[in-house]
Parts: C-alpha cells; structure tokens; sequence
C-alpha cells in the first residue's frame, strides 16, 4: 500500500467537495485527510465516504460557533472543562459528577457541550499535537448520570467526526455504578476507543499515572481537586468552579495555574466572536466566561432539585451495595500483578503511541446472575 498515494487521491477527490464556509481548508488539509485514512484502515472508499459524512456533518451543525446554551442557562449544568496540557501538549480536560449540578442529562445537551469543549480544545493545540487526554472523576456518580447510551452516542460523535482525536482517557475514583455500566458499554465500542480507557482505583495509582503523564503542576492541581470534590458536603468553591478562588493562592477549581495564565486571565470577549476564515480563538468553559463577565456567580438548583440529588445519592449507596459484591468477585479473578503499573510510551505529539492498560476491568462471567445494573442497561 502506497500510503501517499491514497493521501493524495483522498485530498484531490476532497478538493471537489465545497468548502465550508467557516472552514474552507478543512476538507483538504493534510491533518484532516490523515486521520480518515488511519481512523478507516488506509481504506480509500471507506475514508471517502466517513470525511464526505463529516463535511455535510460540520456544514449543518456548525461547530466552531457552537455554544453550550445549557451552561449559561443553569450554571453547572456540565463540569467538564479544559484545565491544561499533559506533558506532550495534548489538552487535558477534567469532568467531575460531584460539581455537575444535574445528574439526568441527554444525548443532545451532552453533544452540544462535548462539541464546544474539543472545538475550543483544538484551539490551543500546538502543531504536531493530534489528540486530547480526558480525566473522568466518577465521585458521586449516579444511576442517572451515566446511562450507557449516553456514553455510547456520545462515543460514536467522537468516532465517526472526531477520528484519532481521542487519545486517552483516564477514569478515577471508580465506584460499582460505573463498574456496572462500563462492562456493558465497552462491549459497544471499538477495541481501540475501548484500549485508550484506563481506569484507575486506588489512590497509589491515581498519583502514579498523574506523575507518569502530567507535569508536576497538573498532577498537583489534579490531586487536590479530586480530594476537594469527595468532600461531604460538597465545597460552595467546588461546586461554583468557574469563580476564582477568595484566597490569593488557594486552589483555583477552574484549572491549573499554567492553564488559568495562558487560556483564562488571555481571555477576551472578543474572543468568543468566530470570524470565518480565521483561526478560532480558545473560549473557557461557559460559566468560567460568565464569571469573567459578571453574569454568573452562583449554582441556580431549585429546592425540588436538591432534594432528588440528595434522594440519589442515598438511592446509589443501597444499589450500589449489592454492585460491589459483583465487583469484588471479578477483581478476584484478575491477575494478581494487576496493580502493578505497566511500562508506560509516553504519546508523542502525533498521538500515535499508546500506553498499556493500567487498571483493566475483566469481563463478566456469563454464568453469574444479571446485577439490577445489567438488567437496566438491557431494557
């Protein structure tokens, strides 16, 4: 297989597509045409047809002006954001249960919000830089907030619009709904999206992996959000992430101090503003904007809400108690050096390296009874 070949023939045939008016180079660029090919095994029709879908795709929806109305709305509708870069340049987002203040979301406010979040990722990707590092905080995860077809949507945006974007994704503090879930859901996925997903128990791992892939400073500010966002009752500094901290260097939920210096005290209003034709400028998560403008300053939960967050927190400590037997019994099975941390390839800027599993989770027995979990996931 001559691989140029099928860049060139692939950028040519794209060449007599109509550009985008947002983006006219994006069908042809050689990043845009080298990521279809390899996400479609260098198969020319297939890479075809996936990039022509993706064009008609970004014509109608129009991602570079995408904004996440469901923020402004309610502050704290989503909590993940950008909050730096790993130590190959790769932005790095972080999502928390425990500040999201609604724990039922939809397909489409889920896509709207992961659109503009990548969107305004790829804005402070440095040339070379393909991928994206994501770390999920499963903390007070609940029923609601992590119905397997969410994630399964959502991945498939990912995959079929955003081919070899997704270059890790680290999940922690791991409890038995997720456990119960992601074995339903990884069976859904592709063995490569299923291989970048790295989930991480104990907290001697978490600092391990942190250390391995991020920079002591990230690694630092990860840690103490993690520990700020188990806390019982949750922070108000925690849950209103997108305001700065009161105390001059207190931990700064809205990201890490290089990432606050360079995308949130850079920000300027104009800034949200897309020009067609011009690179698109990095805008913060909403509400982080919002506070910058004043329009924000607390979470907007009525009294009704509270109480069935409340209900659900204390739903997921009795469902989640026969979970983890279940979960206890498979971690027996895995192998007993299964804590031990895997030699680690550090990704390079193509985002072509992969690194070993740190923390796999084994698949169900077949012979053992359905969880409420799996019967849930089935209906």
């Amino acid at each position: 297989m001559d691989k140029g070949k099928e860049i060139a023939a692939l950028k040519q045939r794209m060449k007599e597509v109509t550009p985008l008016p947002q983006e006219p180079q994006f069908a042809t660029a050689d990043e845009t045409i080298v990521r279809f090919l390899k996400a479609n095994d260098w198969k020319y029709k297939d890479a075809e047809k996936a990039l022509l879908n993706t064009v008609e795709y970004r014509r109608l929806t129009q991602p570079l002006t995408v904004d996440c109305h469901h923020c402004h709305a309610r502050p704290g509708f989503h909590s993940m954001r950008q909050v730096g870069f790993d130590e190959s340049g790769r932005p790095v987002m972080y999502s928390s249960f425990a500040q999201a203040s609604v724990h039922k979301n939809s397909v489409e406010d889920l896509v709207t919000h992961l659109i503009y979040l990548i969107e305004n990722a790829k804005a402070t990707m440095e040339n070379g830089v393909t991928t994206w590092v994501f770390v999920i905080d499963c903390t007070w995860m609940t029923f609601g907030a992590c119905n397997p077809k969410l994630g399964y949507n959502v991945t498939n945006i990912l995959a079929s619009h955003y081919p070899e974007r997704l270059g890790l994704v680290i999940c922690v503090n791991i409890n038995p709904v997720f456990h119960g879930v992601w074995k339903a859901l990884k069976k859904l996925l592709s063995p490569g999206t299923v291989s970048k997903v790295k989930l991480v128990r104990s907290e001697a791992k978490i600092r391990q992996v942190f250390s391995t892939f991020f920079s002591e400073e990230l690694a630092a500010w990860l840690t103490d959000e993690l520990a700020l966002n188990r806390s019982k009752p949750l922070p108000k500094s925690q849950l209103e992430f997108w305001n700065p901290p009161t105390l001059e260097g207190s931990h700064d939920p809205r990201g890490s101090p290089a990432y606050i210096q360079r995308c949130v005290q850079q920000f300027k209003h104009s800034d949200a503003i897309f020009v067609p034709g011009q690179p698109k400028r990095h805008c913060p998560h909403p509400n982080i904007i919002d506070a910058l403008q004043t329009k924000v300053t607390a979470v907007c939960l009525t009294p009704s809400e509270e109480a069935e967050r409340d209900q659900a927190l204390k739903d997921l400590e009795v469902e989640g108690a026969g979970i983890a037997v279940a979960m206890s019994e498979d971690e027996e099975d895995e192998d007993e050096d299964s804590d031990e941390l895997p030699t680690v390839i550090r990704s390079h800027p193509s985002g072509t390296s992969q690194c070993s599993d740190v923390d796999g989770v084994p698949d169900a027995d077949a012979s053992k009874p359905k969880s409420k979990v799996k019967k849930w996931i089935s209906r």
